[in-house]
């Protein structure tokens, strides 16, 4: 392969893999918006971890998320002015800030459980699970690629 062929193919597929995030993305706030729940996908991928985790440090999030420290911090400050989530000291380290739900974030994370599952379940389509997994793999390759 050329290397300006080369090059429009990694453009391509670079577009192709930021499109469909986008198109994902997009899809999941619309079906968010149509049940009338109040959530971003930001908040949303922060939100997981935090239910996942019990107490994660918003060090831990930021890694988790892949996200840096303003904009986690952000994330978690519009979270936190929902009352969906508090933000407590370790009790060890007072340095450390702790990411607990509030009872008002269990719920919200319930009810939007079965959207995300739906928008999945649009996102997948009719596409073999074999093909997805395919999917993954090639998509984790690219990332130890660029990681390495």
């Amino acid at each position: 392969m050329s290397k300006e062929a080369s090059l429009k193919f990694h453009m391509n597929l670079g577009m192709m893999i930021r499109s469909a995030h986008n198109s994902m993305t997009e899809r999941f706030v619309q079906n968010v918006f149509k049940s009338g729940l109040d959530i971003s996908m930001d908040q949303w991928l922060v939100l997981g971890p935090i239910w996942q985790l019990e107490s994660p440090s918003q060090k831990d999030l930021g890694e988790i998320c892949l996200r840096d420290k303003p904009t986690i911090t952000r994330i978690i400050d519009s979270l936190e002015e929902k009352s969906l989530v508090v933000r407590v000291s370790d009790q060890i380290d007072h340095r450390i800030n702790r990411v607990i739900l509030t009872n008002a974030g269990k719920q919200l994370f319930y009810d939007v459980l079965p959207i995300m599952e739906k928008t999945r379940e649009e996102v997948r389509g009719d596409i073999p699970e074999e093909e997805i997994e395919i999917f993954k793999n090639v998509l984790s390759k690219i990332l130890k690629n660029l990681n390495s």
